[in-house]
């Protein structure tokens, strides 16, 4: 978890996410009216699987001033 040191947000961050492996992928509309908005679930379909992470700022007050709780 993490928590931005300025205002206190544990919720929601900016950064980045990079996956890598096999996959089974679905898409679903989000909405019937709006066609072009679409929702993606994957699951991963084997081991190998391979994801890592970095928090870059605070979604709310835009500080990089984040730690590891």
């Amino acid at each position: 978890m993490y928590k931005c040191l300025k205002c206190g947000n544990t919720y929601k961050f900016i950064g980045t996410v990079k996956e890598k492996g096999n996959a089974f992928i679905y898409q679903n509309s989000d909405n019937k009216k709006d066609m072009d908005s679409l929702t993606w679930a994957f699951l991963t379909s084997d081991n190998r699987w391979k994801s890592s992470h970095n928090v870059s700022r605070c979604f709310y007050c835009k500080s990089t001033k984040i730690v590891q709780i």
